[in-house]
């Protein structure tokens, strides 16, 4: 700074010089010709002459005032000047923004992006990035100020610029396992199609890991012939676990019309040696003994599977419905033969036939193979369905006849009830129980007689 004064002295002794020795020559000639008041006129333009001089030098040199700046930010202005700053600045400043709109960030990131926002004269920004930060109360004046210029902080814009890519860095690094998962999600192979897997046997027909994904996708396809075949190869080679044993049980069920005795059941029984405890072979297993008119033991399965499912699931609310079906049936006394409520005199010849047929809304979500259950139910009667026809969907509409040679319990037959109605559903499961996405009709309350009729069309969906 002295020697900035000390060239601002010696430029404005030569200006004087320069220009004062020439004016005080004329000012002494025009004074020996009584013109004493121009001397007095040209000594006032010498001195602002001199003043202005002095003005433009030193404000020349000394330019408009600059914040103060760190030892951090004078070298990062080193290298490219003030502009390099600058788009350093703003580079870092929109990779922290980019982040924190990402994930959010934490109360010391979005402080530091106000502090980077007022440093660039951005007030509106850095009071919005405050607002998130928490700390409105924290903010200075002379940054809400918005006053010609950037304000001075406590951290220079080299010391702001390394702490937002800092911030920026350690993000992305706790990130990295995030990411990481990510890719390796992506990463994952889809599952091999059912030729590939086959290759796969072929090619060594001891892998156990191939038989058990190829036995899953045919069942997957409804080829139950072909998924049977090779449970059976992972039976040869001892490889079954207790969800094998039970998809292999409902498999031959599916095979055998929906009946889970003989192979199938032996199938449950080793599945529940292996686990007993695995849901799916208790359910086959209560249904099993449902089946057989067991009801008592099949309400000893239903509770026992309901002890293992999560209290809230969607499957512990159908068992929940079947443990109140067992519980009705297993506490009814056989009926004596004719003694039957609701008997409906001379009706022993009850039948209801008829067809159905499916809406066009839902014809791309049936599958040709899909299970339809058509069954009759007394109206005014809690309690099994009085007659049941398992069937497959082929063309529609599907014919149907329902009797007493249908009865699921001997003791509640159609022709017993002179008020009763049809339902159809298809299973999406296979199973017997209602589930949601079934789809189903329900006919009007009707008398099954000779010669009655229906035809039904499957409209509706279970939510």
């Amino acid at each position: 700074m002295t020697l900035l004064f000390f060239i601002a002295g010696i430029l404005v002794g030569v200006a004087a010089s320069f220009f004062g020795l020439p004016l005080w020559r004329t000012a002494t000639t025009l004074a020996r010709g009584r013109k004493s008041y121009l001397l007095a006129s040209a000594a006032v333009a010498s001195f602002l002459l001199a003043a202005g001089i002095i003005y433009l030098t030193i404000g020349f040199r000394h330019g408009p005032a600059q914040p103060a700046m760190s030892g951090v930010a004078a070298s990062a202005v080193a290298p490219g000047g003030a502009a390099a700053t600058a788009k350093s600045m703003q580079d870092s400043v929109a990779d922290l923004e980019a982040r924190l709109a990402r994930d959010g960030g934490s109360p010391a990131d979005w402080s530091l992006l106000a502090q980077a926002y007022d440093f660039l004269g951005r007030p509106d920004d850095a009071r919005r990035a405050r607002a998130k930060a928490g700390d409105k109360a924290t903010a200075p004046a002379t940054a809400s100020s918005g006053a010609a210029g950037p304000a001075v902080w406590q951290m220079s814009a080299g010391a702001l610029t390394a702490a937002a890519a800092a911030a920026d860095t350690a993000a992305s690094a706790r990130g990295a396992p995030q990411a990481a998962a990510a890719a390796a999600d992506k990463a994952i192979p889809p599952p091999a199609s059912t030729a590939d897997l086959e290759h796969r046997v072929a090619a060594n027909p001891r892998d156990a890991q191939a038989w058990l994904a190829l036995a899953d996708a045919r069942r997957s396809r409804r080829d139950y012939p072909g998924a049977a075949t090779a449970y059976r190869k992972l039976i040869d080679l001892r490889a079954m676990s207790a969800q094998s044993w039970a998809d292999y049980a409902d498999t031959l069920g599916s095979l055998a019309g929906g009946s889970l005795t003989g192979e199938a059941g032996h199938a449950i029984d080793s599945a529940l040696a292996l686990d007993a405890t695995n849901p799916k072979a208790l359910w086959l297993k209560a249904s099993q003994a449902n089946e057989q008119h067991q009801y008592t033991e099949a309400l000893g399965w239903w509770k026992k599977l309901r002890s293992v499912l999560p209290p809230d699931s969607a499957d512990a609310r159908l068992v929940d419905a079947n443990i109140a079906e067992a519980t009705s049936l297993a506490a009814q006394p056989p009926a004596a033969p004719g003694t039957a409520s609701g008997m409906a005199a001379g009706a022993a010849n009850a039948e209801v036939s008829g067809t159905v047929s499916l809406d066009k809304r839902f014809t791309d979500r049936v599958q040709a193979d899909a299970t339809l259950f058509i069954y009759a139910k007394a109206a005014d009667s809690p309690g099994p369905p009085l007659a049941v026809l398992r069937t497959t969907v082929g063309t529609w509409p599907v014919n149907f006849h329902l009797d007493d040679s249908m009865a699921m319990v001997p003791s509640r037959r159609l022709s017993q009830f002179d008020r009763v109605v049809v339902e159809a559903r298809i299973s999406r499961s296979g199973q017997a129980t209602p589930a949601t996405g079934d789809l189903y009709v329900t006919s009007p309350v009707m008398r099954p007689a000779p010669g009655a009729r229906l035809a039904l069309v499957i409209n509706r969906e279970i939510g």
